[in-house]
């Protein structure tokens, strides 16, 4: 195994990576920046703030198992999404309905399109 920063397994940043999706993206949690629930704030305000942009994304009809999971983040009005959904539309989607929270200031979207495989 190849490892880079943090014993990051490297061979997980190639397409024909052998290991399961699920198995890299919880190595990429490892990285000192990764978007991680340990970084989200406990204050009332910004949980508050982050279950209503939750709600946004889960009652939307349109969206993947996998969109309405994305990992999202709330921090003085910055939201951080990260996770992979299956379009590049939903990417966009999932993007716009955390913008449209009044809290909102800006929005990190982190957000990867999972490759369709046949």
């Amino acid at each position: 195994m190849s490892t880079g920063i943090n014993n990051v397994d490297l061979k997980c940043v190639s397409p024909r990576c052998d290991k399961s999706r699920q198995y890299c993206e919880n190595l990429g949690d490892l990285r000192k920046d990764a978007v991680t629930a340990e970084k989200q704030s406990n204050r009332e305000s910004q949980i508050k703030s982050l279950a209503a942009i939750r709600r946004r994304i889960v009652r939307d009809r349109a969206l993947s198992t996998n969109a309405k999971n994305v990992k999202i983040l709330y921090a003085d009005g910055v939201v951080t999404l990260a996770g992979p959904v299956d379009s590049d539309g939903e990417k966009i989607r999932v993007e716009a309905l955390a913008r449209s929270y009044n809290g909102t200031k800006s929005v990190v979207n982190e957000i990867t399109v999972l490759q369709k495989t046949y």
